[in-house]
């Protein structure tokens, strides 16, 4: 289906460039992956993505999602993801510097026919950002105690279901603590991804100890195995004392 993608837009006299991005510029693409695009258009008047799309392969559906992403549902059950932008805002690659961690160019560089996505490309300098920097490391400890103490509350006041959803970030941010621990950073703008080839199994089952059901005393052991693990991450991980005297009191 790649390759199908990328023979219509070589094609096609509207289309300047595409940018892919996900499992398969990482050769971590299988017969599960999403298949993930940003693409670069001369004239976006009068374009539909929909009927774009629809010339890969068959969709069973297309919509728009919560994040602006146009997303297909093929007939053969492969997701796909598609940013249509104007070729004015391919400079919107820039702006990820820093931010996310980018895969091999020439494998994202999956179609550009004037070279103005290789000099976007060839501008960026870091392509995998340091994890493990102090500033870090802080914000992620005050955005862990942060959502721990709001799964404490929720609890308290006995809404079970809404701590549970809470609990989810309190996994995400004591997950990219672990990582960091761990130095397996990889995976981390999506950092359940390969968990469970990432972490030996130690620190596996930890992470597993913090998932529960809606049973109170199951999501409350979730709860109290969060915060054990998180001493565990503040000592190793040298976080200031206030913040660990405040997890003490949570």
């Amino acid at each position: 289906m790649i390759d199908r993608l990328r023979s219509i837009a070589l094609i096609d006299d509207n289309v300047l460039a595409v940018f892919m991005y996900g499992s398969f510029t990482k050769n971590e693409g299988d017969a599960y992956s999403d298949i993930e695009f940003y693409v670069f258009l001369k004239e976006m008047v009068g374009f539909s993505g929909e009927k774009w799309v629809s010339q890969i392969h068959p969709v069973a559906m297309y919509f728009t999602n919560e994040y602006g992403s146009e997303v297909a549902i093929f007939e053969n059950m492969i997701r796909g993801e598609f940013h249509f932008m104007s070729s004015s805002e391919m400079n919107v690659i820039l702006s990820w510097e820093e931010a996310v961690e980018y895969s091999d160019f020439d494998r994202m560089n999956l179609v550009d026919k004037e070279g103005c996505l290789s000099a976007i490309l060839n501008q960026i300098k870091v392509t995998s950002p340091d994890r493990a920097t102090g500033e870090n490391i802080l914000w992620l400890g005050h955005s862990l105690l942060n959502s721990l103490l709001t799964s404490k509350n929720l609890m308290q006041r006995g809404e079970w279901a809404h701590a549970h959803q809470n609990m989810c970030g309190t996994q995400k941010y004591l997950l990219w603590l672990i990582r960091i621990a761990t130095q397996q950073t990889g995976h981390w703008e999506s950092p359940t991804k390969c968990l469970e080839k990432d972490l030996d199994s130690v620190w596996y089952d930890e992470f597993k100890s913090t998932i529960s059901d809606l049973d109170p005393d199951r999501l409350g052991e979730g709860y109290e195995n969060a915060k054990r693990i998180a001493a565990i991450l503040f000592d190793e991980l040298k976080i200031p004392n206030e913040l660990k005297d405040l997890l003490h009191r949570m």
